[in-house]
This record gives C-alpha cells, sequence and structure tokens, in this order.
C-alpha cells in the first residue's frame, strides 16, 4: 500500500475545506507571533505565566480546528479508514524499494534527533546541579521555563494540544489531500514538513530547523513507511514532547546558577637578567 491512496475522494467541499487549513496553517504562525511580541511589549513586567497563555490560546483553536476536520471528513465524496491514517499498522510494499529505504531513514533520524536531545539537555542539568552553566548558555536562557508544578501542568497540555492538533490537521487532512494533488506522498511530506518548522517563527531558527526536520521525519515514516497507520508517528511526537516535559520538570526543582564571570586575560611582562622588560615584537618605537 502506498499513498496517494486510490480509495480517497474528497470532492469539491472538502477540498476547499482543505484549502482553508492550508492557508491557516501558513499565516497563523507569524500572526501569532506578532501578537505575542505585541503583548509583551505592553507588558511592563514578564509574564509570570506564559504556559498558562499558551494553553488558553491553544484551546480557543483546537476546537476549531476540530470542526473543521468533521466537516472535511463528513463533505467528502469517499473517505476510508487508511486515508486518514486509522487502519492497523503494516510495513508498505517493498516496491519501490526507495520509498520503503526513505521511510525508514525517517524512522531513524526522528529517534536519532529525540536521543540527541535526551543527551543534550542531560548534560544541561548536569551542569545546573554541579552549580554551573555549560558554556553558551546564560542564565536568562531558562528562567523563561516553568518553574511551578501549575505551569509545568499547562506545558504539559500544550505537548498534548500540539500532538492532538498535528494529528487532525496535517496527517488527516493535508497530507492525503496534497498527496494526491502532487501524485506523490514523499513530495507532500517534504512540503508538509518544511512548514512544520514555519510553525516556529519567531522562536529562532535552530528551532525551526529542527522541527522541520523532525516534522519531515514523521511524515516520512507515515507516508513511505507504516501507510495508514498514524500510531507508530503519534508514539515518535509522544517521545519528543516526553524528553522536553520530563527536562522542565527536572530543571524547576533546580535552582538556576548565575552567569559564570568571564575571564579577564592575564599579562605576563618578562624581564631581563637586568629586571628590565623585555621588548615584545611589534612593539618598539609606538611605545617608547
Amino acid at each position: 500500500m502506498h499513498f496517494p491512496l486510490p480509495t480517497f475522494v474528497p470532492g469539491p467541499v472538502a477540498t476547499a475545506i482543505a484549502l482553508v487549513l492550508l492557508a491557516y496553517h501558513v499565516v497563523s504562525p507569524p500572526l501569532l507571533w506578532r501578537l505575542r511580541t505585541r503583548r509583551d511589549r505592553r507588558r511592563t513586567e514578564p509574564d509570570p505565566t506564559p504556559m498558562a497563555s499558551e494553553f488558553r490560546l491553544g484551546t480557543w483553536c483546537l476546537p476549531v480546528e476540530a470542526l473543521l476536520v468533521m466537516a472535511f471528513l463528513g463533505t467528502a465524496t469517499a473517505v476510508f479508514p487508511a486515508d486518514i491514517g486509522w487502519a492497523a499498522p503494516a510495513v508498505a510494499d517493498p516496491e519501490p524499494l526507495g520509498h520503503l529505504l526513505a521511510g525508514a531513514g525517517g524512522l531513524a533520524v526522528f529517534v536519532l534527533l529525540v536521543l540527541a536531545l535526551a543527551r543534550s539537555h542531560l548534560k544541561l542539568l548536569a551542569h545546573v546541579r554541579a552549580g554551573a552553566l555549560p558554556s553558551g548558555v546564560r542564565r536568562e536562557d531558562l528562567l523563561p521555563s516553568p518553574r511551578d508544578r501549575r505551569e509545568l501542568g499547562f506545558m504539559a497540555g500544550c505537548c498534548a494540544v500540539t500532538v492532538l492538533s498535528q494529528v487532525l490537521v496535517v496527517y488527516t487532512v493535508l497530507f492525503p489531500v496534497l498527496a494526491q494533488v502532487f501524485g506523490s506522498a514523499l513530495l507532500a511530506a517534504l512540503v508538509l514538513g518544511l512548514l512544520g518548522g514555519w510553525q516556529y517563527v519567531g522562536q529562532g531558527g535552530g528551532m525551526i530547523g529542527t522541527m522541520a526536520v523532525l516534522s519531515t521525519a514523521g511524515l516520512l515514516v507515515y507516508a513511505l513507511l507504516l501507510p495508514g497507520s498514524l500510531l507508530v508517528p503519534v508514539l515518535l511526537w509522544v517521545s519528543y514532547y516526553a524528553v522536553v516535559t520530563g527536562v522542565a520538570i527536572a530543571l524547576a526543582r533546580l535552582p538556576i546558577p548565575q552567569n559564570s564571570r568571564p575571564r579577564h586575560p592575564v599579562e605576563v611582562t618578562m624581564l631581563d637578567a637586568d629586571g628590565n622588560p623585555v621588548e615584545r615584537p611589534g612593539q618598539g618605537a609606538l611605545d617608547r
């Protein structure tokens, strides 16, 4: 079995709803980033509950997305369980072999990135426990992380809302429609993978790049390795957010060290046998 599946026929109304969701997915990240930036500028003090604010925003967006997805499924001409990821897990047909290898590569990349993330966070926690910050990390970078149980709960809620939103919009609607339009599941996965990174506009190039790679890898697993089953992609994303949440919980229990003071250069003056300073190369006429 391979995408696009012949059993999926969206029809004109469902296609229009998919286009609305695609436009929403493209336009909303910069709009939300500007909204957050304006809100932060108006504040005289930092937001004491940033995770709660993000969770409230997500819970407003999620019902709208769910209603649009329900309308999409209700107006589609023909939809089968495998079209929207509700089939039992089964490895894709071995032909073409390149597609199967690309799906397996996506699985390997996702797992390796999550393991690398866990390893880097464990090193960070080890430094914080020792009372020092690693090079390149400032105290100000860690202060916005949740520091109490309430904020940690809202952070876990944000992660759950993100996974649910991605399953509803990206996997259930956008992927099957784009796979049918392009006639290629690989091309649809690459386009939606880039769109996954676009969702993190304003959070730095590193975050955008990481999420683009993770989104592409997850979609390759779904499209080319285990088509028609969302079980493994959902488990992959749950593992990623479990690492993020677990590190935040561990970090909240530790005091954040102060920034290390920069080391001042030490200047050494060499003396000759008579106790006079030895002239350095490049010194001389300018210093006299």
